[in-house]
């Protein structure tokens, strides 16, 4: 074997080595990827289940009839009025401002996210819907935008899945 035989050989022996160490870390991003995803989702979680959260959402739930109150419509209607512990229902709506905001910039899982949540997402959004509109006409239509982001996905998501997303050709319990 001469000179340039020998060149060639190990020029397609590093490009070899090369290409195999490329999809390797290619490979590994996206198990970190997956891995940064996770633990976003469950830090998430945990924070869903915090009981202060729990009763920001149990206040969310009461906008509807709040909205009714004109003094709550003046409070949404003057600027800097809002005090979140006095109103803990946007605590909640501050949540899933921030969950919308990692969902429309790919920092968790929208499958995932909106498999665990999607009428959740839903229900929060109509029952706040009302106090946004208000709070939209003084600061604009970006007032919880990444909210509305993500109730909309979660609308298409339900619309898209209206039995749910159980495995098809998966028995069910009653037929096990």
């Amino acid at each position: 074997m001469n000179a340039t035989d020998l060149d060639t050989v190990l020029a397609a022996a590093t490009l070899i080595v090369v290409a195999v160490a490329s999809v390797a870390a290619i490979v590994q991003l996206r198990h970190l990827r997956t891995s940064n995803q996770l633990n976003a989702l469950l830090a998430i979680l945990n924070q869903w289940n915090l009981p202060t959260v729990q009763a920001a959402l149990s206040e969310l739930r009461a906008i509807p009839t709040k909205v009714s109150d004109s003094r709550y419509v003046e409070l949404l209607e003057t600027p800097g009025a809002l005090d979140r512990d006095a109103h803990s229902e946007f605590l909640a709506l501050d949540l899933w401002e921030q969950i919308g905001t990692y969902a429309k910039r790919g920092l968790i899982d929208e499958a995932i996210l909106l498999d665990i949540t999607s009428s959740q997402v839903v229900n929060s959004w109509k029952c706040a819907e009302s106090a946004i509109a208000i709070l939209r006409k003084r600061s604009g239509p970006s007032a919880f935008e990444n909210f509305e982001y993500l109730a909309v996905r979660a609308t298409l998501w339900n619309r898209r899945y209206p039995n749910g997303t159980y495995p098809a050709g998966t028995r069910r319990m009653q037929n096990v």
